[in-house]
């Protein structure tokens, strides 16, 4: 049986088939051995089952060597057959023979060989049985559903192997109040290829995590012929009764017409479901979410109904106990009072009693043994007093983790792989206080093992508590899955334009009914949680959308006049500039479109190139004196000349727009000729901010070339202007300890690591509710102390702290990666796609599945990109996509199964740069310098759409080329994120010709400086 999703391939095991049968009858087994010494030295065993005294067959017994994948089951003649190696026949393997209403048969594969020679005809002794009845309530009212529904057909289990007869696939199923009896149990077939397939139906205790004693009270057979719909099979007959959690499955008999193959729905939230491949295998577990959907009708049992009550069961007096104490930071929040209360009942429970205590976190703590003499256990409360707590549970550890036969593991379950005990082996409890627990996954984890999960925040009676570890307790209180979403937290920030605040601006989470609007001082608050998107409108300005992140203090929102309100723009600016001569009203074509200066609702000031003055020598002479309201102002003591519009309340100085190519006021393009100037046009400040936003708050001068207009074509949009020449200003990011938040520099400046792991626990009660914080302090313990261990758990904080911020977990991502640990990376990044299913989750996933060599999984998260897209842009995210997906093609179609040629790559450039950010609130603009010194920017604002950056997409990829020509300059200037908090850029740099990639991450906290990022050569990456 095979799982299957559009993005991954989870083997299960086979199925049954059931037919209603009659009780069975007392058999004798006439078992007729043939043995052929065949090739490979496997053994063929074969032979017939018969009734005692009828001599009539015995038909769909299971036969095989037990836990060993070896076996069949009886056909309706009784004969069967199997293969068996020559050294599975031994005297330490098991074969078995078993069916409902007989004795089980066992022996040795060695014993059962001779038993074959000297007595052909084994008698099985009968084991008669007769079903009880059972006093049903007759209201239906209180019938009930239990079990999973699912018509599911992106989520099934299939079946398709014909030598697997006997293999079983089975679900857990929950009870919250029983006694029950089961009337029916039905599924959904989304696909049947087979003529037809007998099935058996078996109900299981649930014992010790495991599928235990068959309590079917019969043969349940069921012959599947539909080839698709709900099939429902009647169990009414059988009074099968449950108190409790028990496990139901389908087991594969006999298949007719020789093809095979059927499609079952799952629930991708199930409980848990089991596997064994052939009759007689052991019970294997199966990864968690994935579970064949089978839903029971049942009745509930009039309690006087039931013959007696079990008595519980006791437990074995263990002699040694390990003490698993999770020490990660989200359990600096336990309840430790009430666990040292239980643990007080406990040993004085048990009196005399080893213990070893073993804490863990990101890593392992030191292991230490404890004599716990007559209840005495105050060496050991003091040490659990003692603990720190720091980072997260890492997921190395479960491989790590040697539990004993007797497991106590005190821990609230968060961001547990759900698997994470599937080999451990021995009794394990869970014990937990806090309320925010993952409470389903403790319950289930423990009970996988034969324990229970002991909730302290509902059970305040430790004594009671304690008898979960001496009884054998059914607790069938069921919990939900948690939610994933955070909860809501207050927002604040405030509203304006640039130059007053704005009341009464309409402030709401989208998609939810949650809102408010400013007061007279532009503040607000509202409720919402990490990863929402804010959405402020006001009459007469352009909207504006944030995304909520939760560590920042305080949100800046700037919201400039609007386009649809130029008239209102138009009596401002013409109240303020009474003196603006006569506009030439000529449309101009720029990188946001045509602007058609008869609809724009204002007076914008023009001047043709013909009109410069030929004395002028550049862009602030042509404008000196030509516009009434502009004036060229010199600022001391920096000695630069900036434009400005008279009038203003607040002095923003005039920003430039050549051919597309941004600079800002203090940085005035001072190289353009004056004989290829074609038009420039000033536009005010409100519509500037409106297009450019922070870059150009005091207006905009658009300067449009002879040589390089937009007039022509839209790839003129983006190509680089001849005259942007380089002149050398910016400067080099700052990387020095002196450059680091003041907390980083305490931690550097103490006298040992210990001492600074004690300044980090002191630092961290002020600024430990932001990312950045761990991000930086695990660098400054790996690079300035050299304690990697240390960087790593403090690090792995992050997931801890900020689970569903996916903003945090991005830092958290691009460190991991940096540092190549990227089965950490991944795993993030799996959580990322998890929270926020985004193209830009799926495809940084997709990336990393590469990386980690996973190619199947990658190509099915690519197709999940493809599919979702109406049509691929030739730029950024679909652009980076399909390069990705082409590369992974070429390089390896031989895993993928697809054939290279009917994908041709493109051509690129010598190296390709990805740039991926953070935080959807970025703003930043790029400026690549080629080896001629000109240069071209690039602004993630103006760029990329707003819509699109708050909906998570925030990379893009660039071609370099011209490498044989000499290196490019990367520079970066950061423009801020409206919170004050850093921002994490990655630059990926891929060699086309080798596929070698370099990684660089850097932190961004000083806004408006023009940094030096990397140069980039024939030999790759060289940061700065």
């Amino acid at each position: 049986m095979k799982m299957y999703t559009k993005q991954k391939n989870i083997s299960f095991v086979p199925y049954a088939i059931f037919c209603p049968m009659k009780n069975p009858i007392p058999a004798l087994v006439i078992l007729i051995f043939t043995v052929c010494n065949a090739s490979f030295a496997q053994i063929t065993v074969q032979g017939i089952i018969t009734e005692f005294e009828t001599g009539k067959a015995v038909d769909f017994a299971n036969i095989g060597v037990v836990d060993r994948a070896k076996g069949t089951v009886s056909d309706f003649d009784g004969t069967f057959k199997f293969e068996l190696d020559e050294v599975e026949i031994n005297q330490k393997d098991t074969l078995q023979i078993s069916r409902i209403g007989y004795k089980t048969l066992k022996f040795s594969t060695q014993n059962f060989m001779k038993v074959l020679k000297t007595q052909p005809t084994i008698v099985l002794e009968p084991v008669p049985y007769q079903l009880e009845g059972v006093t049903v309530k007759s209201s239906d009212a209180d019938k009930r559903k239990v079990g999973y529904q699912s018509s599911s057909k992106r989520l099934f289990g299939f079946w398709n192997d014909s030598l697997a007869l006997g293999g079983e696939h089975a679900s857990k199923i929950l009870v919250r109040k029983g006694p029950l009896k089961l009337e029916d149990v039905s599924f959904n077939i989304i696909a049947n290829i087979s003529d037809s397939l007998l099935v058996r139906v078996n109900v299981y205790e649930f014992d010790k995590g495991l599928p235990g004693k068959n309590i079917s009270n019969g043969n349940i057979l069921y012959t599947i012929r539909q080839r698709q719909g709900t099939i429902a099979i009647d169990l009414s007959p059988y009074n099968i009764v449950v108190d409790s959690h028990f496990v139901i499955s389908l087991e594969l008999l006999k298949i007719y017409g020789g093809r095979v193959g059927i499609g079952i729905s799952a629930f991708n939230d199930g409980s848990r479901s089991y596997t064994r491949l052939l009759s007689q295998d052991r019970w294997k577990r199966m990864r968690k979410g994935f579970t064949i959907a089978f839903n029971l009708n049942t009745s509930e049992i009039e309690k006087e109904a039931l013959i007696a009550e079990t008595p519980l069961e006791l437990r074995d007096k263990p002699n040694s106990v390990m003490l698993l104490w999770d020490t990660s930071l989200s359990m600096k929040q336990r309840d430790l009072e009430k666990e040292l209360r239980f643990l007080d009942n406990y040993f004085n429970t048990w009196r005399d009693i080893e213990v070893v205590f073993q804490p863990f976190a990101y890593h392992l703590g030191k292991k230490k043994s404890f004599q716990i003499e007559n209840g005495n256990w105050e060496a050991l409360k003091q040490v659990l007093k003692s603990s720190t707590y720091d980072g997260a549970v890492g997921n190395k550890l479960w491989k790590l983790l040697k539990p004993y036969q007797h497991t106590l593991l005190f821990t609230d379950g968060k961001h547990f792989p759900a698997d994470a005990t599937k080999d451990w082996d021995g009794t394990l409890f869970t014990i937990n206080g806090n309320a925010t627990a993952n409470h389903k996954l403790l319950k289930e984890i423990a009970e996988d093992h034969g324990g229970n999960y002991i909730n302290l925040e509902k059970l305040d009676n430790m004594a009671l508590a304690v008898n979960f570890t001496k009884q054998r307790i059914v607790d069938n209180l069921e919990y939900t899955t948690r939610q994933q979403t955070s909860k809501l937290s207050e927002v604040k920030g405030s509203v304006g334009d640039l130059d007053y605040p704005l009341a009464n601006v309409l402030v709401k989470v989208r998609d939810t009914d949650r809102e408010t609007r400013t007061d007279t001082n532009g503040d607000f608050s509202i409720k919402a949680s990490n990863g929402e998107i804010l959405d402020f409108s006001y009459p007469s300005r352009e909207p504006a959308a944030t995304v909520v992140n939760t560590s920042s203090r305080m949100l800046k929102i700037i919201m400039p006049q609007g386009i649809t309100a130029l008239d209102e723009v138009v009596l401002e600016e013409n109240l303020r500039l009474k003196e603006l001569h006569k506009p030439l009203n000529k449309n101009i074509s720029t990188k946001f479109g045509t602007i058609d200066m008869n609809k724009i609702g204002f007076s914008a000031k023009q001047m043709e190139g013909s009109e410069i003055s030929p004395s002028a020598q550049t862009l602030m002479d042509a404008i000196e004196g030509k516009f009434p309201g502009v004036e060229v102002v010199r600022l001391y003591p920096e000695d630069y000349e900036v434009v400005r519009l008279r009038g203003q309340l607040k002095i923003h100085w005039m920003s430039w727009d050549v051919d597309g190519h941004v600079y800002p006021p203090t940085n005035p393009p001072l190289h353009i000729n004056m004989h290829n100037v074609k038009d420039i046009t000033l536009m005010p400040p409100a519509w500037a901010a409106a297009k450019y936003g922070l870059m150009a708050p005091g207006g905009i001068i658009i300067v449009r070339t002879i040589s390089n207009t937009f007039d022509d074509l839209e790839a003129a949009e983006r190509k680089k202007d001849a005259q942007n020449r380089y002149s050398y200003d910016a400067v080099e990011l700052a990387n020095g300890l002196t450059s680091n938040p003041i907390y980083i520099q305490k931690i550097a400046n103490a006298e040992t690591v210990d001492r600074a792991y004690l300044q980090y626990l002191e630092e961290r009660k002020y600024y430990g509710n932001t990312p950045s914080f761990y991000k930086e302090s695990s660098v400054i313990f790996d690079e300035h102390w050299n304690d990697k261990q240390k960087a790593e758990e403090i690090k792995s904080s992050i997931l801890e702290l900020f689970p569903e911020q996916i903003d945090a977990l991005k830092i958290l991502a691009y460190a991991y990666e940096a540092t190549g640990t990227l089965d950490e990376a991944l795993h993030i990044y799996k959580r990322i796609y998890k929270l926020k299913g985004s193209p830009q989750a799926k495809r940084d996933l997709a990336n990393m599945y590469v990386k980690m060599g996973e190619y199947k999984s990658a190509w099915n998260v690519y197709k999940g990109y493809i599919g979702n897209r109406t049509v691929l842009q030739d730029n950024g995210l679909d652009k980076m996509v399909r390069d990705e997906m082409l590369t992974l093609v070429q390089n390896h179609a031989a895993e993928l199964g697809l054939n290279p040629s009917n994908f041709p790559l493109e051509n690129r450039g010598d190296f390709t740069l990805v740039v991926e950010w953070n935080d959807p609130n970025t703003q930043f603009e790029l400026q690549f310098v080629g080896p001629d010194k000109r240069f071209y920017n690039w602004n993630n604002a103006t760029e990329i759409s707003n819509e699109d950056r708050v909906n998570g997409i925030l990379s893009t990829t660039f071609n370099i080329d011209e490498m044989q020509e000499g290196q490019w300059l990367v520079n970066m200037t950061y423009l801020g994120n409206q919170v004050n908090l850093p921002t994490y850029l990655k630059f990926t740099l891929r060699n086309n010709q080798t596929g070698d990639e370099d990684t660089q991450v850097i932190t961004l906290r000083q806004r408006n400086v023009k940094y030096k990022v990397m140069d980039i050569s024939n030999q790759g990456m060289l940061p700065y």
